[in-house]
């Protein structure tokens, strides 16, 4: 039976001065909770690890943070799925999607279209991040979610609790991780909204803590936002990561300089 404990510092160096094989790697367990996991063992411990990995099902979580670490991920392909005058996003990393908002009551069925479009079913969404509770982002949730059944809703903790949602909502913030996607908490537009990144594609999910409408990068507007200093502060925030593009979620992608383009926006504000 394999055996799982907290390893002590003085047992670990006792063990390797004996010859004793040892793999480690990290991982992820929780949300945005990490670790090292190491392996003690003899010689057949060395040859297993010369064997190709196969990994179980209920390991895929770990699975994928140590290829994103490793940098065998692939960079999420976007499409923008449009409602009237906001935007909710498909993010597709291989065989699997997450979902960035939902947009106005009504907007599956555009779902449904970009998922038929990649070769994907509703069985492919297994994460919907929600930056922010206001009902043009999260109108259409009922729905997206009686159609991904498997999917886990994560959002802002200051905002879970203005979300009326029959499954249960993950708290998620900085430093956390979801399908290889960094979470940013970027508050002011509302106290939990929150901002997604992949780095391995250079995509920065902005929601509502900027806006491009009219190709006029700004802060969120002042008469839909809750703390205009904490906004403009989640500006300057952004500012410091680099990625080349960014979507929003009302106005048009910026597909190529935008963490330079947000730099610049930053320098004006007080």
């Amino acid at each position: 039976m394999r055996k799982v404990a907290q390893l002590g510092r003085r047992s670990f160096l006792v063990n390797a001065g004996r010859g004793v094989f040892a793999l480690w790697s990290e991982v992820t367990y929780g949300v945005g909770r990490r670790g090292l996991a190491i392996a003690l063992g003899g010689t057949s411990l060395a040859t297993a690890c010369t064997q190709p990995l196969i990994v179980a099902p209920q390991a895929t979580a770990v699975a994928t943070t140590a290829a994103a670490a490793a940098g065998q991920l692939d960079p999420v392909t976007y499409s923008q799925v449009i409602a009237q005058f906001v935007n909710a996003y498909v993010l597709i990393r291989g065989n699997e999607a997450a979902l960035v908002d939902t947009g106005l009551p009504g907007t599956g069925a555009q779902f449904a279209e970009v998922l038929t479009a990649a070769g994907l079913g509703w069985n492919a969404v297994r994460h919907l991040l929600l930056t922010h509770y206001h009902g043009d982002h999260i109108g259409a949730m009922g729905e997206v979610m009686a159609a991904a059944t498997g999917a886990t809703i994560y959002a802002g903790a200051e905002d879970i609790a203005q979300i009326q949602a029959t499954q249960t909502i993950q708290a998620v913030g900085d430093g956390d991780e979801v399908f290889g996607l960094q979470i940013i908490h970027t508050p002011g537009h509302t106290l939990g909204h929150i901002s997604v990144l992949d780095p391995v594609g250079s995509l920065f999910v902005a929601g509502d803590a900027l806006t491009n409408n009219e190709n006029t990068l700004a802060v969120s507007p002042a008469q839909f936002t809750a703390d205009m200093a904490l906004a403009q502060a989640s500006v300057k925030k952004i500012a410091t990561f680099t990625f080349e593009k960014a979507v929003f979620g009302h106005g048009n992608p910026i597909e190529a300089g935008a963490s330079a383009a947000v730099a610049e926006l930053a320098q004006t504000l007080e």
